[in-house]
């Protein structure tokens, strides 16, 4: 969690002890304070401190029946600001600390998308009311990077535009058809495939990749929730991190119909971000998952 503090602007702190402070601040001038009973003696609770809008930090611990309180981990976060639609998503308890991971399938993005779940008390309520049993289906993507670089935007003429949005709802006719069991649009996949492949192979020899990959979104590391994205600037706006003066860089980016909002510190920032450029670089993936109807 260090590591994507300075994403919030701390970049000064760099262990648990530069970080106490921020943590006592955090945990006497919450500007949110969340409780929840998961069990008949112990409490859960979450704090959140806003260091900016829509960022700051967040404390989970337990609260017992004798009224102690224990904290159990923290880390910084970002909300979004756009809500996304899958068909299910399922939350999975991590196990080390009351912590989950959202899981959602995109099958015209072709892959799992894993995230960490921000909002975890809100979880923890549903679990508690027995509501964890319907089916889930919004999120808002966030994401923290601790460095990126500004791109160049792709341009597209309204005629490539129109070519590239007839296509895509070709593929995704065709990606529905085969996950019902249709084997010539599981044929026709596979054809359309090989073509492309064949068709960066050879563009690939005298153009560079960044030409013609417009956008990327794929799994980076060992972390689960980690990706390498390559998105474009829909919206952008720079926020100050209150506490600590630090400049922070948001972006609301589109990476293959993602839509994800995301927070650089200023300082590991290469480049001039503006709208239509691109942002490249590894993002720590978030969701806030809405629990009720």
């Amino acid at each position: 969690m260090h590591t994507y503090l300075r994403a919030i602007g701390f970049r000064e702190c760099k262990n648990r002890q530069q970080l106490e402070d921020i943590y006592r601040h955090t945990l006497n001038t919450p500007n949110r304070k969340i409780m929840t009973t998961i069990s008949v003696d112990t409490s859960l609770l979450q704090f959140e401190k806003d260091f900016g809008k829509n960022f700051g930090l967040s404390l989970v611990g337990e609260y017992d029946i004798k009224g102690s309180l224990s904290i159990e981990h923290y880390f910084p976060y970002l909300k979004g600001d756009r809500f996304m639609q899958f068909e299910n998503i399922t939350i999975q308890k991590q196990t080390d600390k009351e912590s989950y991971a959202g899981v959602c399938e995109d099958y015209h993005l072709g892959m799992t998308i894993i995230f960490y779940v921000i909002n975890i008390a809100d979880y923890a309520k549903s679990k508690w009311l027995n509501y964890s049993n319907r089916q889930i289906t919004k999120v808002k993507f966030s994401a923290l990077s601790v460095a990126g670089t500004i791109l160049l935007g792709m341009h597209h003429s309204k005629h490539q535009i129109a070519v590239e949005s007839k296509g895509r709802n070709r593929r995704n006719q065709l990606l529905d058809a085969a996950r019902n069991g249709d084997t010539d649009a599981m044929e026709q996949l596979t054809y359309d495939e090989m073509n492309t492949y064949t068709s960066i192979s050879s563009r690939v020899i005298k153009e560079d990749v960044l030409s013609i990959i417009d956008t990327s979104f794929m799994p980076c590391g060992v972390e689960c929730d980690q990706y390498s994205v390559i998105g474009e600037i829909l919206e952008l706006r720079e926020e100050e991190n209150i506490y600590t003066g630090e400049k922070i860089c948001i972006m609301v980016l589109e990476c293959n119909s993602l839509i994800i909002t995301t927070a650089v510190n200023k300082e590991h920032l290469l480049g001039e971000p503006a709208v239509g450029r691109r942002f490249k670089g590894q993002i720590w993936l978030q969701g806030n998952v809405r629990f009720t109807d």
